[in-house]
């Protein structure tokens, strides 16, 4: 039997600057990421030590300087870029990472524009 352990961080919400018109880049808006991973190892099930997990302040702290760092035209560039440092920066066998904007500005009332990319290796 091999156990296999899933992380989720949700609801993160900064302030960013994603648009595709300039003004909306400028003002900037909330943006909410959710991140799900598989970590390489799961011996953090057993040692109880934060030094055998993917500690997930370090996950919120990738987060914020991607999303306050840059500036981006489209929800999917952004959710890429988040997967690609998330990647480099972390042990993970799998990752998701969901990127929404509230109250999108399109034609008729909308709750949330959201993307999501996954990459597993």
């Amino acid at each position: 039997m091999r156990d296999e352990l899933e992380v989720a961080v949700e609801g993160i919400a900064l302030r960013g600057r994603c648009g595709v018109s300039a003004e909306e880049r400028a003002v900037g808006q909330t943006l909410v990421v959710d991140v799900r991973f598989t970590p390489r190892g799961t011996a953090a099930l057993v040692s109880d030590e934060l030094d055998d997990a993917v500690d997930y302040g370090h996950v919120v702290d990738l987060v914020r300087e991607v999303v306050e760092g840059g500036e981006y035209r489209l929800l999917e560039r952004l959710a890429g870029a988040l997967v690609d440092g998330l990647w480099e920066r972390l042990p993970l066998v799998a990752l998701e990472v969901g990127v929404a904007k509230p109250a999108p500005p399109v034609a008729v009332p909308a709750d949330v524009a959201r993307v999501v990319v996954a990459r597993r290796a």
